[in-house]
């Protein structure tokens, strides 16, 4: 800034756009543009050099960039370092918003001077922030930044003028709120043997004028230091044997001109991944994606890295019929349960997705995020909050951040209700400006709900995972194969309830489901149903899936789809329901205290041993346990005749791939369970088949009940 108002850089830049041919488009305002950019630029001429050159190319460039993310369904618009841009007014178009970036100083005064000029700009959010110290990404999410959309990001003219570790927080900042499908367009300056004077008389000149080039890269290390953070250099779509096109592309990235996409991010050395059981380096991130050498088997113990199948073992169905007696050694299964296609049931087979992509989700969040634990206290990040899993950032974190929100609030934006006082005790927020207890109840409607340090800092880490974990999925199962499960499950869940919530709500008494508050008003915006991550499709799908059942069922599908399924009349011990069921001991406390309070399962002594009990199903439980087979295969049929168009067998397909395998095969979803060696699953034996209803209780929200 130059006396409060525009600098010297931005003055010129101004001038020379007024001279360019800009890429047209079906709507906007471009007269508006050019008023804005007149009255910037007070009359400076803009000389016909080489600037002018490298100017026009940048500016059509991103102009390009922009017109062609609008054209293809891009519905939210980024500018870091906005400063007197107009394409927020040549470009607009309806249901376009745009969040312009920039110091405090620039954006007020760029708003003087759109008033002073009757300019309208209503689909522009104004995001005051500085990169230097601001935390951009949450005044993003502020403003009203969809995290779980798909946007563009422009950083034209500024990266030049950063320090190296600035830039690198911004480039991190803004992966932080891009959902997958995002793309980066951004401008370095490029280092180059053979134009040194050139770019001496460069820096010579902006320096002169108060702003000196601070960042300059190679090539490599430009591609590096946007892959550190999760851009990845995007290969351009035109006909690779148009050699016209390929001098352009080559122009461009010459130029320093990148377009890049959200993607995972990669390690802070050249692209090389570290072994499965090798510590990263300060900030470094292992892919858990990465594969082992081919053949190569985990040693005894040790877990297989994502990617790399366990040896095929074989267990028994987990289908037991009713009245045969099962015993196992009492360690849990080193091996996954193999499950052939056509034996699960698709509440069975979303179940399995859900909480395999929660797991891996929830693993990225524990390696990252100071946390504790109870059993292994502080994390390898530091200490902070008590750690939890996926729900709790979905039904309360997501929503609560440093601006204060009312219970009643958050629960019209949630959908449903969080363990509140959880998240007061373990750290994450604060209610009525405190984090003791005050309320003796429940909070009421009005209690006023604001993050704490820790829970911003969690926010932070939270906010990109879906997205990171949806890509690595992509990656590892193969782009045709989640696109046909996304596909389908958006087909389905655009003919469900719209006031469903975005994750599967904690179990209610009786670990009954619950269904969205019919009392709440409707949602603010209407949800865009194809830009949901992976996990709240399969959470909507599921959760319907779920109330429909327990309409016309006296027991929960969560007892029924865990525990009522694996018991029979014999008997089986206590200690191997956990490993049968895919559930935490815990979790099958609470399940089997349901069926033995409804007299439909016993707990008697263990006959073979000198301790230990045995569950076993009385009458009663042998009939609901047909009861439960048969209603789920009822929903399912149901489902089928009412969604049409092959609406669940082609769901079914993509799901069946991912949960099921023939031979004794271990289910390619155990790819996905492999923890970091510092997390604390890493401690405990992996499970040896997943969850056939997810058990969210209020201890975490962990959909094994861990």
């Amino acid at each position: 800034m130059e006396d409060g108002g525009p600098s010297i850089t931005a003055r010129r830049v101004a001038a020379h756009r007024l001279g360019f041919a800009r890429v047209p488009a079906p709507y906007g305002d471009p007269a508006a543009d050019d008023a804005l950019a007149t009255d910037v630029a007070a009359g400076r001429e803009a000389p016909l050099n080489r600037m002018h050159d490298y100017l026009a190319a940048r500016t059509s460039f991103f102009d390009r960039m922009v017109v062609a993310a609008i054209g293809r369904g891009v519905r939210q618009i980024v500018l870091g370092a906005a400063g007197y841009d107009g394409r927020a007014l040549r470009y607009a178009k309806p249901g376009v918003r745009w969040f312009e970036v920039d110091h405090p100083a620039t954006q007020r005064d760029k708003l003087r001077r759109l008033a002073r000029l009757g300019i309208a700009a209503p689909q522009v959010r104004f995001v005051e922030a500085d990169f230097t110290e601001d935390p951009v990404a949450d005044r993003l999410l502020s403003a009203g930044l969809d995290p779980g959309a798909p946007g563009l990001f422009l950083l034209e003219g500024v990266a030049v003028y950063l320090e190296p570790a600035v830039l690198e927080t911004v480039l991190d900042q803004f992966r932080q709120v891009a959902a997958a499908g995002s793309h980066l367009a951004i401008s370095v300056s490029l280092s180059r043997d053979h134009d040194e004077d050139s770019r001496a008389r460069f820096q010579a000149s902006v320096a002169a004028m108060g702003e000196p080039a601070k960042s300059t890269f190679d090539a490599d290390e430009a591609e590096d230091l946007l892959a550190r953070h999760g851009w990845r250099i995007m290969a351009d779509r035109d006909d690779p044997d148009d050699l016209q096109a390929a001098a352009k592309r080559q122009r461009q990235f010459s130029a320093g001109l990148l377009m890049a996409s959200a993607g995972p991010r990669a390690p802070a050395s050249s692209g090389q991944q570290p072994s499965p059981g090798q510590q990263p380096s300060p900030g470094q991130q292992p892919s858990p994606g990465q594969q082992p050498s081919p053949g190569q088997q985990p040693s005894p113990g040790q877990q297989p890295s994502p990617g790399q199948q366990p040896s095929p073992g074989q267990q028994p169905s987990s289908e037991r019929p009713a009245g045969r007696r099962t015993r196992t050694s009492g360690s849990r299964p080193a091996r996954p349960v193999p499950q052939t296609p056509g034996t699960l049931s698709l509440s069975a087979l979303l179940s399995q997705a859900l909480v395999a992509f929660t797991i891996e989700l929830d693993n990225e969040a524990e390696h990252r995020l100071p946390h504790r634990t109870t059993d292994f206290g502080a994390g390898s990040q530091g200490d902070g909050a008590w750690l939890v899993s996926l729900v709790m950032w979905e039904n309360c974190l997501r929503f609560v951040a440093d601006e204060p929100i009312t219970v009643g609030e958050l629960q019209h934006l949630a959908r449903t209700g969080t363990n509140l006082d959880g998240m007061r005790r373990w750290g994450y927020v604060t209610i009525d400006g405190t984090s003791k207890k005050v309320h003796k109840a429940r909070p009421g409607p009005d209690a006023v709900l604001r993050a704490t340090a820790k829970g911003l800092r969690a926010r932070q880490v939270w906010l990109p995972l879906t997205g990171l974990i949806e890509e690595r999925w992509r990656e590892r199962f193969g782009a045709g194969q989640l696109g046909a499960l996304r596909d389908s499950l958006i087909k389905l869940v655009s003919q469900l309830d719209p006031t469903l919530p975005d994750c599967l709500p904690i179990l209610g008494p009786e670990l009954l489901s619950r269904g969205p508050d019919p009392a709440l008003p409707p949602r603010p915006d209407r949800v865009d149903v194809a830009g949901l991550p992976l996990s709240a499709l399969l959470s909507r799908a599921l959760l319907s899936f779920g109330l429909e059942y327990e309409r016309e069922s006296a027991l929960s599908l969560a007892v029924g789809a865990n525990l009522l399924r694996v018991l029979d009349g014999e008997g089986t011990r206590l200690r191997d329901l956990p490993p049968l069921a895919g559930i935490s001991k815990e979790a099958v406390s609470w399940a089997a205290g349901v069926l033995t309070r409804s007299r439909l399962a016993v707990e008697t002594p263990d006959p073979a041993a000198s301790r230990g009990k045995i569950a076993r199903l009385t009458s009663g439980g042998i009939a609901a346990q047909r009861v439960y087979r048969e209603l789920v295969s009822t929903v399912e049929q149901r489902w089928q005749e009412r969604f049409t168009g092959g609406t669940i067998s082609a769901l079914r397909l993509p799901l069946e791939a991912l949960a099921t395998a023939p031979d004794g095969v271990p289910p390619p979803l155990f790819q996905a369970l492999e923890p970091y060696p510092d997390n604390w699953r890493a401690q405990v034996r992996r499970p040896g088949i997943l969850p056939y209803y997810p058990m969210v209780l209020h201890r975490g929200g962990y959909p094994d009940g861990s």
